[in-house]
């Protein structure tokens, strides 16, 4: 919090540094003894015909202060004369009205971003980021059964309303009295952040023109004030510099200048009974801090003075309606240009402010999503909402190396403590002393928690009205429970959970189904559910109370056997013995419970059914960018929950269990070791298997999510091919390939790397540089490289001294690539095969590159068919490519299924890699290169006169005209070719 009405070490310095010249004028002043003598000058500047007269004061006990006075006399003097004056160069004045100083401090206070914020970027603030919720002027009474995702018909119809007319005067019947207002709304509606953004414009005074002090408080803050305070006080205690203001001082009408700001009401205690809170008018009255605000509002205290008051809609009812003058409700985002420009004002701060081709069609992606009125679409009524979304985009497309770590658990974790940050559930403002038993997200995960793990483990994502009463509200019991139950429906309960009409589609018979808002919430809240270790067993809660009973009274039991053991047999204390017992077979229940938890991870990790879906990270982005291209025709209503178990190893982190430890939800590094010791195990085992490549990229993410180097390394170690062709791999997956590949020692290695067809730029292979030092094979086909980036990967690769084999087949390598390859092939001694096929290399920088390969050790086979090479290039290859004289070895080039006048020993490898890929070439240039093998085919077959020799050039030709047909079916059908 800053520390108000003291000035920072950065403006001391400032003062320091700046206030120099003129320290020169208070220096000769202070220095000034009681014993000085006057010297009188006179100087009119320059200009004028004489000189001012200036008297100056100088100490008259020693000559070397003397001197020194004199010295400093002299300098100013000179300034004088020359008309300079050290004044005009001193940029700081000190700011002495405690109004203007109050707006600095507040500008600091409310400009201060949280932590969650600033992962957006450096060049990201309030007044960038800001997006005027929709307001409404509407009664609670008319809002009562509505959640906050409300039909559009039901809001479009009354006019919105600007924060500059919540205090419009013509609302105020009273001149006399300000006005009152009440500004509602649900979680996650923005009411903190529209009371930032008024105290920020009244700041710059660009709204509120009308009030001259605005005083924002924090009920939550106003509620933990245990002694009782004057108004005065109370406003002194926060605002240092207002102790002496005379606006609060209750004379005249000076209050009708003043507005006061209680945000959060929902979270204080206020009690308008006469017989409760007694009537005050005085300022300097002390009293708790409750009755200040009840008294403030009864207009007793201060009348003239103005309030803004913001709660949720439980606790709009703790007011009196007469002492309201005007209720307002924020709507929060009703239509998708609102979350448009929401979404734009993040997503495209991006670069220094400068934004890509990229983030534009993010946005456009979203805004096409958002129209379709889909789930997404309702879930960004609330801003908050909003913000998940953009977090999310934002860790899926704008990582890069520069990033701190971030996570996808960690997002949905500070979007959890952004909302719900050390919140308790509460009635009519009263917190149990039992603090921790009543957090509120607790509640949540006993209550919202519970019912995502039952749709999980049924397979489920929509739920009935008779089983949201099961699971939310169906044991309760206490009148406290149900008062706690009911405003936990009204304020929290629609935050997640929203109704969905199926329209006659719901397969299942029944009224009215509800979904979660966003469908990765029922996996994280299901994930919470399970770590926190609240899905026990009846054993399981059996054990853990009978064993905190008997821990808290061992120390008695003990004391007591040993006073009564002289006198009770000996036999009879091994009863008292299998008691002492019980703790260890708690420990036992429990470790085997934090076993169950790793084994439901790997099950859920690694289901066969989930092997041919998208990666996880893919179907997160489908869900809020939407599937784009041709819809299936049926609804699917089962869906994979493959976030499920990355979660759980997500929140197992300690960077999130912090954050979780903050709401309430504590979970100890014992369990974390437990679950870890439990799930090592089965992670190695599994990874030991071959997986497809998304199966591979889930356990990349898990691995990555869980932030536990140690366990990765053990897990990679057992990995001796990570294959990951055909994922798209983006930002955030690149970031992760490297990150994990960082946490193994030097001497790991892997077989094999096969990034082929995953649609990486030069801009990524920049991030996945750690990934290269670990492989011997290295495969990066139909990637679009260039030239550019060719020269990033061979730097990356100038640390790898393992590699013998590099594909870049079809990676759009031209001639500059070819020469660059020639120059860096001596930097890796180890590497035997080179493929540079299906690319621009034209003839001479080819013989460039098989020269090059020539002269390396152990280079023996390079690949350079489909390329743009004619049949002399072609010859001259041929010819390169035989035995050196000295050493007898010869380097393999394979540049057409002929070689000279004879057929090529690898012309099956390379009809099979082209008619493997036709699909995904560009089938023009396949069906050129096709017609030039059999160009060549048939001039080889005339130069033979040998019968077998024919037979096996038409052979060759056959094949050729079959991958010609196939290609041209593929054309018409879609469907691929292949050659055996």
């Amino acid at each position: 919090m800053w520390r108000f009405g003291r000035p920072s070490g950065t403006e001391v310095l400032r003062w320091r540094c700046q206030g120099s010249p003129r320290d020169v004028c208070c220096k000769l002043h202070t220095r000034a003894l009681k014993k000085t003598f006057n010297l009188s000058l006179r100087s009119d500047g320059i200009c004028g015909g004489g000189v001012n007269r200036h008297h100056f004061s100088f100490p008259a006990k020693t000559t070397s202060c003397y001197r020194n006075t004199w010295r400093e006399l002299r300098t100013s003097m000179c300034y004088s004369i020359s008309g300079f004056n050290p004044r005009f160069f001193c940029t700081y004045e000190p700011v002495t009205d405690p109004i203007e100083i109050h707006k600095q401090k507040l500008t600091l206070w409310f400009s201060h971003l949280p932590q969650e914020e600033r992962q957006f970027g450096g060049c990201f603030s309030p007044e960038t980021m800001h997006v005027q919720p929709l307001i409404l002027e509407r009664h609670p009474d008319e809002d009562r059964g509505f959640g906050p995702f409300k039909e559009k018909t039901s809001i479009s119809t009354r006019p919105s309303l600007t924060v500059e007319q919540l205090f419009d005067a013509n609302n105020n019947g009273n001149k006399a009295r300000g006005l009152n207002v009440l500004l509602y709304g649900a979680v996650g509606t923005g009411k903190s952040t529209v009371v930032r953004k008024i105290v920020l414009d009244w700041c710059a005074g660009s709204v509120f023109s009308q009030f001259k002090l605005v005083l924002p408080f924090s009920c939550e803050d106003l509620s933990h004030l245990s002694k009782p305070t004057s108004l005065r006080d109370l406003v002194g205690r926060k605002y240092m510099h207002l102790r002496k203001t005379p606006y609060l001082s209750g004379d005249y009408d000076k209050a009708k200048d003043v507005l006061f700001i209680f945000n959060g009401m929902e979270k204080m205690k206020l009690d308008f009974r006469i017989g409760s809170t007694e009537l005050c008018s005085e300022p300097n009255e002390a009293l708790p801090s409750g009755a200040v605000v009840v008294n403030l509002l009864r207009k007793y205290l201060l009348p003239e003075a103005s309030i803004l008051v913001t709660t949720r809609l439980s606790a709009v009812d703790r007011v009196p309606k007469k002492y309201i003058n005007r209720y307002v409700q924020i709507c929060g985002f009703n239509d998708p240009d609102r979350q448009r420009a929401y979404f734009t004002s993040r997503l495209l701060q991006q670069n220094e402010g400068k934004p890509g081709k990229a983030a534009e069609m993010l946005i456009e992606m979203l805004y096409l999503n958002l129209q379709r009125e889909s789930q997404l679409a309702t879930a960004c009524f609330l801003p908050s909402y909003c913000w998940l979304t953009c977090a999310s985009l934002h860790l899926l497309h704008f990582t890069d190396t520069k990033s701190p770590i971030r996570t996808l658990t960690s997002i949905y974790t500070s979007f959890m403590r952004l909302n719900f940050g050390g919140e308790v559930i509460t009635v009519d403002g009263n917190v149990s002393s039992q603090e921790q038993q009543n957090s509120l997200m607790l509640y949540v995960v006993r209550t919202v928690g519970k019912l995502a793990f039952d749709g999980i483990t049924n397979k489920r994502t929509s739920f009935s009205a008779e089983e949201l009463e099961q699971w939310v509200g169906g044991k309760t019991k206490t009148d406290e429970e149900l008062q706690q139950l009911a405003v936990f429906r009204t304020d929290v309960l629609d935050f997640f959970l929203v109704p969905r009409d199926y329209h006659g589609m719901d397969p299942e018979s029944g009224g009215r189904r509800y979904v979660f808002v966003v469908p990765a919430m029922q996996e994280y809240l299901a994930a919470l559910y399970v770590v926190l270790g609240e899905n026990k067993s009846v054993l399981e809660k059996l054990t853990k109370e009978v064993s905190e009973a008997l821990g808290q009274a061992s120390e008695d039991i003990t004391s007591l056997l040993s006073i009564i053991s002289k006198i009770i047999p000996f036999r009879i204390f091994a009863v008292f013995n299998l008691l002492k017992l019980f703790p260890k077979l708690f420990e036992r229940v429990s470790s085997h419970s934090k076993g169950r938890i790793a084994n439901t991870m790997a099950a859920e990790m690694f289901r066969s059914e989930d092997s041919f879906n998208e990666d996880v990270l893919d179907q997160v982005e489908q869900s809020l960018l939407g599937v784009h291209g041709p819809q299936p025709q049926e609804e699917t209503y089962t869906r994979a929950f493959e976030l499920y178990p990355i979660f759980m190893g997500g929140l197992l982190h300690y960077g999130n269990r912090r954050l979780l430890d903050q709401l309430g939800c504590s979970i100890k590094s014992h369990t974390v070791s437990q679950i870890t010791r439990a799930l090592r195990k089965h992670l190695i085992n599994e990874s030991q298997k071959k997986q497809p490549p998304e199966e591979l990229m889930d356990l990349l993410v898990l691995l990555y999510e869980f932030q536990n180097p140690r366990l990765t390394a053990e897990v990679l170690q057992s990995i001796k091919t990570i294959n990951l062709s055909t994922v798209r791999m983006t930002p955030h997956k690149c970031f992760v390939l490297s990150t994990v590949l960082s946490c193994t020692s030097s001497s790991f290695h892997l077989n094999e790397l096969n990034l082929s067809s995953c649609h990486i730029t030069p801009e990524l292979l920049q991030m996945l540089w750690p990934a290269f030092h670990h492989t011997s094979n290295l495969k990066l086909c139909d990637n679009y490289l260039t030239d550019t980036g060719i020269s990033h990967l061979l730097e990356a690769l100038s640390g790898n001294h393992s590699l013998q084999r590099l594909c870049l087949m079809h990676t759009g390598l031209g001639d500059r690539s070819a020469q660059l390859l020639a120059e860096r092939l001596g930097q890796h001694e180890m590497l035997q095969e080179l493929n540079v096929a299906y690319n621009n290399i034209g003839d001479s920088a080819a013989l460039t590159l098989v020269d090059a390969c020539r002269e390396h050790p152990s280079i023996h086979t390079v690949h350079l068919y489909l390329n743009q090479l004619t049949d002399v290039g072609k010859q001259s290859l041929y010819v390169r490519g035989g035995p050196r004289v000295k050493e007898g070895r010869r380097v393999k080039v394979l540049a057409s299924v002929t070689e000279g006048s004879d057929i090529s020993e690898d012309w099956h490898p390379i009809l099979s890699v082209i008619g493997k890929n036709s699909v995904s070439w560009d089938r023009g240039r396949v069906r050129e290169q096709l017609l030039v093998f059999l160009k060549d085919l048939e001039w080889g077959r005339k130069q033979h006169q040998s019968f077998w020799k024919k037979m096996h050039f038409r052979r060759v030709e056959s094949v050729v005209r079959q991958t010609l047909r196939l290609l041209e079916k593929s054309s018409d059908t879609g469907t691929g070719t292949g050659i055996k």
